[in-house]
């Protein structure tokens, strides 16, 4: 009789936003390398989709749907070994999830699907040889615990801010240090996953707020160290001292219990998904085919970033006056009182003229394009987009070093500050617009933006030295994937230490 434990199967359980879907990207990497299975043995890869409702974000919701799709389609998901399966819609509370900031009406979410990844986990639990949860949804580990399944963090940020939990969470644990004074601090704060100490006023507000703290990641933190494995998407090459950091017996806590790290990026989402209608699209190409290589700058707040109105002004004229050829991907701020909702479109020029300053449209008609979603990785990738003015997400990050288009730095939010500082500051492959911002609060103004584009896209001086740097690691990225490079060694030991912890189920 064939041994049914031979078709083994990884679950996978994303954060349901766009930020968060290299998980799948990390899907398709396991089931590529069924070679380093035991003999006899398969994995497939099956991702529990969470998603979320259209009126708080269309992108990630039609995303979501995309997805709900290719799965429906089964040949072609089924014989790949990759499957979704959408979970069944909870009836959350508008009136006391939409009061409070969208991290907390996705966690709210994800905790409400608890019994549904249950009921799916112990439906097959025989064949699962373990649960990978994005960094943002460890309640899912509890879930895998109770029914004796190993689990794994998929770490969608960078090694060093995995280190800047784990320190923190130390600091409260054992040392009884209030983490939310950190940020008054009168010097710069030691972390060990940071070269150089980091300065109070770009620590993350969810290490800092004490409500973000004690409420949710103090707990994403404890659970990280509970995990037989982290897999975290970046590479050794480009965040060697964070991950060395790891391997000291006293850099996180009496007795250490730090589980294997496993650096396998630069993983990127190539899944073709636009937003914007292909005319558009066609319009945007088109035009960037026409202009000078290395000549325009993107500007992209990624899929959760937005400016406020005065902010939108001022880096129009900032932008004008620097007299860069630009794309501007300018997306609407949700409405105080709701800032649950993610950014949406202003929907075409008429709109557009309301928040921009008098004549900005039609003065930089040749010289510009203001549009709304863009598909960032597309772009960067062309020949024409010489810098990228970022929120600093990790994920750009990544594709902008990739594609060797260096960043000027504009974090808005979660640990896009302390991304910034690690590189401008410590690796010299960013200029500066910014390192500290509130993105309802702060302006930064015109002066700043327009010296800040300039040193981003000049030829001699500052900016062609990060240039040069960008390029040397956007080499070191694509080795460290193809075979024998360090992220291609790190995934195979990750399969391998999946399936020597598989679970062996009771006869």
């Amino acid at each position: 009789m064939e041994d049914e434990s031979a078709d083994m199967q990884l679950v996978l359980i994303p954060w349901p936003v766009m930020g968060h879907v290299q998980i799948i990207e990390f899907a398709k990497l396991i089931i590529h390398r069924q070679n380093l299975l035991p003999l006899g043995r398969t994995l497939s890869v099956t991702v529990l989709v969470i998603k979320l409702p259209d009126y708080i974000d269309t992108v990630s919701s039609s995303f979501a749907d995309s997805l709900s799709a290719s799965s429906s389609t089964t040949d072609a998901a089924a014989s790949s070994g990759l499957n979704f399966f959408i979970l069944p819609t909870t009836d959350p509370i508008p009136a006391e999830w939409s009061s409070r900031n969208r991290g907390y009406f996705m966690h709210n979410l994800v905790q409400s699907q608890k019994s549904n990844v249950s009921d799916f986990l112990r439906s097959r639990r025989r064949r699962i040889a373990g649960v990978v949860v994005d960094m943002l949804c460890t309640t899912m580990m509890g879930v895998a615990e109770d029914l004796g399944l190993p689990s794994y963090v998929f770490f969608t940020s960078p090694a060093s801010f995995l280190g800047a939990m784990l320190h923190c969470q130390t600091l409260h644990d054992q040392q009884n240090v209030d983490v939310a004074e950190l940020r008054n601090a009168d010097s710069d704060v030691n972390i060990p996953s940071f070269a150089k100490p980091v300065p109070p006023q770009v620590l993350s507000m969810v290490l800092v707020d004490k409500q973000f703290w004690l409420e949710r990641f103090l707990h994403h933190a404890r659970d990280y160290r509970r995990a037989k494995g982290i897999i975290v998407n970046t590479f050794t090459e480009l965040e060697s001292h964070a991950l060395d950091s790891f391997s000291l017996d006293s850099a996180y806590g009496d007795g250490g219990n730090i589980p294997p790290v496993y650096p396998i990026g630069p993983i990127m989402n190539h899944h073709r998904h636009s937003r914007s209608s292909p005319s558009s699209e066609v319009i945007i190409m088109e035009w960037l085919e026409k202009q000078p290589p290395s000549s325009v700058v993107l500007l992209c707040f990624g899929s959760q970033g937005s400016l406020h109105e005065d902010q939108v002004r001022q880096l129009a004229v900032g932008l004008e006056r620097s007299g860069q050829r630009f794309i501007w991907s300018l997306r609407r701020q949700s409405p105080e009182g709701e800032e649950a909702k993610f950014p949406s479109e202003y929907g075409g020029h008429d709109a557009l003229r309301g928040v921009l300053p008098d004549g900005f449209l039609d003065r930089t008609a040749e010289k510009g394009k203001v549009v709304g979603w863009v598909p960032q990785l597309e772009l960067l990738s062309h020949r024409s987009v010489g810098g990228f003015v970022s929120h600093c997400g990790w994920n750009s990050v990544l594709e902008s070093l990739w594609c060797g288009v260096p960043i000027a730095t504009w974090p808005l939010h979660a640990e896009q500050e302390m991304n910034a500082f690690q590189l401008a500051r410590e690796l010299g492959l960013a200029v500066v617009i910014t390192l500290s911002y509130d993105e309802r609060k702060s302006v930064v103004m015109a002066a700043d933006i327009e010296r800040g584009i300039r040193e981003l896209m000049e030829e001699s001086g500052r900016g062609s030295e990060v240039r040069r740097r960008v390029k040397e690691m956007s080499e070191k990225s694509r080795l460290s994937v193809v075979e024998g490079g360090s992220s291609y060694i790190s995934l195979n030991r990750l399969i391998h230490n999946v399936m020597i912890n598989v679970h062996v189920p009771e006869q």
